[in-house]
């Protein structure tokens, strides 16, 4: 079945961004559009915040069940987000799943938090792998891609980084192809919509921000030859995996330039660009639109003709494609007598897997702590053998000459404080049945004994006296008067 959608005419339909193509087994590079331009790499971080911590595992300094707890300054992050409360005990895994299907940003804090100490801690080791892979123009100051002062990427940088996560971690694939995950009775889509929609798609990431755009990593597999597409600052959802669609259509068929990544330059004198007006014009600019945003159901498909976002350059080619192969008995031009009419590349959504479930919790209650793990900035707490296998990390303060207490950290050598029951209602509170009663609180409190004990407060004996007798007054009952007939 073919799809038809009629609105924007050639015309205003505009990939504002960079794009590039690169075959996945010979790094050749097929096509370049400004490869080598700064952009804002918005989403498009957490894969190196995946990358550095699958690196951490790689190391030994870490593993996939290792814990991560929820900080407040996770908990404060913008969306997308879980929302998990602080405290909250998350796995490595679990938190990968989460960034890379959901690209939650609160979870990519907790990470970073985890696994170097600090967010800063974490940001100096993505910009160092970044150094080590080539990615000369790209800066990170988070792990999650919310807008700040210098963070900039390249098409060709990014290409690059899901070529070499694809061949350093071929066992960690299922992070980058999964179509949705389920946590609890929630089910999270992929917002890669080539996933599920366009044959032979099997990865990457997307990003998303006002300022950025529409961005897409996207791996394709055809007849044994994958490609890597890299489309930065699409105006929608549906442009962005259109215009991806439509280079695997080309490239699926053609040859190469000759030239490998090394030899796209980047531009290192310029910064990236600003595209909020033609991104979030006229469209929600907060939080809820942040999240809204990257569903392509809820994105129009008919634009009026001065928004260039719904309709790309590889629709309008899908569309003359049609045309050349128009079914006999149908006029060559029947496409072409519908103003702005044109073919969807991407059917309808048929994930290949199931969603992966995600949870929290399984890291154990806290024991006795151990040598640092995870790196100089945090510390790793031993799990006891009779919960799951796992380690549970918490960020640590650098230690300075004068240690203030921080309420609810840790304290290197100290015995973990009890955990407080969860309040009801709360995420990972356990669930009470439908006229089932609250549990019953102590009359009384225990009497406090020790050297920390208040002694009893003593009245001076006067003032019990009076006490005495206003109780006794109280208790009296009061004299009727007698009623006076008027």
């Amino acid at each position: 079945m073919i799809a038809l959608f009629v609105g924007a005419s050639a015309a205003s339909a505009q990939q504002l961004g960079p794009t590039i193509v690169v075959d996945a087994a010979t790094g050749q590079v097929l096509q370049s559009d400004r490869g080598g331009m700064p952009w804002l790499p918005a989403s498009l971080t957490k894969m190196m915040t995946t990358y550095v911590a699958l690196r951490q595992v790689q190391a030994g300094r870490a593993t996939m069940n290792t814990g991560l707890v929820v900080s407040q300054r996770a908990f404060r992050s913008a969306p997308s987000k879980m929302g998990f409360r602080p405290g909250t005990v998350v796995t490595l895994d679990n938190a990968l799943k989460m960034i890379m299907v959901k690209s939650a940003n609160d979870v990519s804090v907790t990470i970073a938090e985890g696994l170097g100490g600090s967010v800063e801690n974490f940001a100096a080791m993505m910009n160092a792998e970044a150094r080590r892979l080539g990615m000369s123009a790209t800066r990170f100051i988070n792990p999650n891609g919310l807008p700040g002062a210098g963070q900039q990427t390249t098409a060709r940088d990014m290409a690059l980084l899901a070529h070499v996560m694809m061949r350093e971690f071929p066992e960690h694939s299922l992070l980058w192809r999964m179509p949705a995950i389920r946590f609890g009775n929630r089910v999270m889509r992929n917002p890669n919509h080539l996933i599920g929609r366009y044959q032979g798609a099997d990865g990457f990431k997307t990003g998303f921000t006002c300022s950025s755009g529409f961005n897409v990593v996207a791996t394709a597999t055809r007849g044994g030859r994958k490609l890597i597409v890299v489309v930065l600052g699409a105006t929608s959802a549906r442009g962005r995996a259109e215009t991806a669609a439509g280079l695997f259509e080309r490239h699926f068929v053609s040859g190469g330039s000759g030239i490998g990544l090394d030899g796209i330059a980047n531009d290192l004198s310029s910064g990236p660009p600003n595209i909020r007006d033609q991104t979030c014009r006229r469209r929600g600019r907060g939080p809820v639109y942040i999240e809204a945003a990257e569903e392509l159901d809820n994105e129009p498909v008919a634009a009026a003709p001065s928004d260039p976002g719904n309709l790309t350059y590889a629709q309008m080619m899908a569309a003359s494609q049609q045309q050349r192969q128009a079914r006999p008995g149908r006029p060559a031009n029947a496409l072409a007598a519908m103003p702005g009419a044109v073919v969807s590349l991407l059917g309808p959504y048929r994930p290949s897997m199931d969603p992966i479930p995600v949870s929290i919790g399984g890291a154990g209650p806290i024991a006795t702590p151990a040598a640092a793990l995870a790196s100089a900035g945090s510390r790793t707490v031993t799990v006891p053998a009779s919960t799951q296998p796992g380690t549970l990390v918490a960020p640590v303060a650098p230690a300075t000459a004068a240690v203030t207490a921080t309420p609810g950290a840790i304290r290197r050598g100290a015995a973990a404080p009890a955990e407080a029951p969860p309040r009801h209602g709360a995420i990972g509170a356990p669930m009470m049945l439908p006229g089932a009663l609250p549990p019953e609180r102590p009359v009384t409190a225990p009497a406090r004994t020790g050297a920390g004990a208040t002694p009893p407060v003593t009245r001076p004996a006067a003032r019990q006296g009076r006490t005495a007798a206003a109780g006794t007054a109280r208790q009296t009952p009061r004299q009727q008067r007698p009623r006076e007939r008027r």
